[in-house]
């Protein structure tokens, strides 16, 4: 920007509010609305940057504060982080009243496709037989006899032992510690 063309703000807006009033009252013409266009485009610009700067000011006087935060918040963080985890285990290990139970959308048809080549009758006639097995080997072979899978190794892969950990779980007695 030329400090020659520089334009206040407040000499933005008026000319803009101006050039609004002859628009609505029709009196606008077309050169009219192609400056009106520039000077809206002057205007983004200008309030973009000055945002820019507020947010780098805003930053870098945040910045001082947060060093002397870091370690606090990094220690604070760790052990949120710690506990996530520990409820997330916990859930993990909560017996299943059924080998399907919970499962969303997403894992139901990542399971659905890559282990039975999207066979939504096998997979749940799966689910159905593995929850009438009696031990946690007999539904483990039962459950890889059934497969059928397609796709990517690695995925498939990942989706049977993401599968085969929720088996043993059917076989938990539940407790209020659980």
């Amino acid at each position: 920007m030329d400090n020659e063309n520089h334009i206040p703000l407040s000499d933005l807006i008026k000319n803009l509010s101006e050039g609004v009033n002859a628009l609505n009252s029709g009196d606008a013409s077309k050169e009219e609305v192609h400056q009106m266009l520039g000077l809206s485009r002057e205007l983004h610009e200008r309030l973009t940057v000055l945002r820019f700067k507020a947010f780098e000011a805003t930053a870098n006087s945040e910045d001082s504060q947060l060093k002397d935060d870091v370690i606090s918040e990094a220690q604070i963080d760790l052990i949120d982080s710690i506990e996530e985890v520990s409820l997330a285990e916990k859930h993990q290990r909560k017996p299943l009243s059924s080998v399907g139970e919970g499962l969303t959308i997403l894992e139901r048809a990542n399971y659905t496709s890559a282990l039975y080549s999207n066979d939504d009758k096998k997979f749940n006639d799966m689910l159905d037989a593995v929850d009438d097995c009696g031990t946690v080997e007999e539904a483990m072979e039962l459950f890889r006899e059934t497969l059928n899978p397609s796709g990517r190794k690695e995925d498939i892969e990942s989706a049977k032992t993401s599968f085969e950990e929720r088996i043993p779980r059917i076989f938990l007695k539940w407790s209020p510690a659980n």
